[in-house]
């Protein structure tokens, strides 16, 4: 979206097109302040997803058949949109080619077909941080055990982690420090989905070098980048990445694992059946090439159409230049407003600087009462969306915060291009309440 003068102008004109952001309870709009678990829809991906069902209603459509006919009037045209959306993901993340893309549920789903799929052997190490969002840690986990099981020794180390700054950034120092050369993995976050900090893309290909140095693979969830940022695989040097749909506008039950094809060719299938064979006899089974190996069974066919949609209103109806823009005003604004309201009832996570937190920010607490308060009555007063708990990095927040009872006592605010200063500016409101006034507000939760 080309920026104009009035930024808050380009926001007005972009929530027009959210129908979500168009309802009203008791008089007022909703404020969405939840984003890093699930972002709203636009009426074009909504359509999108509605002209499947009403137009070309079917199941198969060639997806693996690069651009053969399938005679078949229904199928042809999914054929056409699904390789459409294919494309679509291909450059996104400037994939080499749209063979190298494989369609999953989420991110979860991508990084368990990784994690499952290499072929490790007892010896070999995984190398994380120690905040990885689960769903980059029980995979990795779970081929711990396999491997412990395969060696018969259950204090075999496989997984091991690194340690971040005390205010959780990023130290490339200590990432290196922690790769050997038994390390076969590397499988980080990009991005935090707790406090918003990121992994600079300079310190991402350091690592890459380093790793494939000693043979192994860097792995990257992207759930929480590829929404937010230019993701560039190729420039990155990463070896997989993955991401979810839904965190970008789209629709839910669609992420995308994306791999260098030789890899994805050497990677053993995690779900099969169905559509993942190229041809079976009673007793062997020859598998289709990526990425149809991957994609088993029926596909969210509505879901595809709809990812391609997003994907192309994310690109080029906002455009990353926008998203980043907004993110550093919002949280800018919602920093000055609630730092100074830091005292004994709550403190911010993460670097002190908003503009390293992206659109996150995230409040802990001695009192989860406290942090139930601020949850509920900003729902009950103003519509006011955030999340509280430990947001899937339970790992993290155990470590760090157990000792100060303070794990599990947290509340999330994070933002998107389509938010704005009056909403941040609502929630802020709701949390000086409350902090001022405690007693007014606590209830037994």
């Amino acid at each position: 979206m080309p920026a104009s003068t009035d930024p808050e102008a380009d926001v007005r004109a972009l929530r027009a097109e959210f129908p979500a952001l168009q309802r009203l309870r008791e008089g007022k709009p909703p404020i969405y302040l939840n984003n890093t678990c699930m972002t709203l829809r636009p009426q074009v991906v909504i359509d999108a997803i509605r002209r499947y069902y009403e137009d070309f209603p079917t199941c198969g459509g060639g997806r693996s058949d690069g651009t053969k006919r399938l005679h078949n009037w229904f199928q042809d045209e999914l054929r056409e949109h699904e390789a459409h959306a294919r494309d679509a993901a291909a450059q996104l993340v400037n994939a080499h080619s749209a063979d190298e893309i494989v369609w999953t549920r989420n991110a979860s789903e991508a990084l368990n077909i990784v994690a499952h799929g290499l072929a490790l052997e007892p010896g070999d190490e995984i190398l994380g941080s120690e905040r990885e969002h689960n769903s980059n840690l029980v995979p990795w986990l779970e081929a711990e055990r396999r491997l412990r099981e395969r060696a018969g020794d259950p204090d075999l180390v496989v997984r091991r982690f690194f340690e971040l700054r005390e205010d959780g950034g990023f130290d490339l120092d200590l990432a290196l420090a922690a790769i050997t050369e038994r390390t076969k993995v590397l499988a980080i976050g990009h991005a935090s989905n707790l406090d918003g900090t990121v992994i600079p893309d300079e310190a991402i290909r350091t690592l890459a070098e380093r790793v494939h140095a000693v043979g192994g693979v860097l792995v990257l969830d992207a759930a929480q980048s590829v929404p937010h940022r230019a993701v560039d695989v190729r420039s990155l040097g990463v070896d997989f990445l993955a991401w979810s749909i839904h965190k970008m506008c789209g629709p839910t039950g669609m992420g995308v694992l994306w791999g260098r094809y030789e890899l994805l060719a050497r990677l053993a299938p995690f779900v099969v059946g169905g559509d993942t064979i190229a041809d079976t006899w009673q007793d062997r089974v020859e598998y289709k090439s990526p990425p149809g190996r991957f994609e088993a069974g029926l596909q969210n066919y509505a879901g595809i159409v709809g990812a391609a949609a997003a994907i192309d209103y994310i690109t080029n109806r906002v455009g990353f230049d926008l998203i980043h823009a907004r993110e550093l005003a919002l949280n800018a604004r919602l920093t000055e407003r609630l730092a100074p309201l830091q005292c004994d009832h709550f403190w911010l996570l993460g670097p002190e600087d908003p503009a390293s937190r992206g659109g996150v920010i995230t409040m802990a607490s001695h009192s989860g009462a406290l942090i139930n308060a601020i949850e509920r009555v900003g729902d009950e007063t103003a519509n006011i969306m955030v999340r509280r708990g430990m947001f899937c990095v339970n790992a993290y927040l155990h470590r760090r915060f157990d000792r100060t009872d303070s794990a599990k006592n947290n509340l999330r605010a994070s933002v998107y291009f389509y938010n704005t200063l009056a909403e941040c500016d609502a929630f802020a409101d709701v949390v000086e309440r409350v902090v001022q006034s405690p007693l007014d507000y606590l209830d037994d939760a």
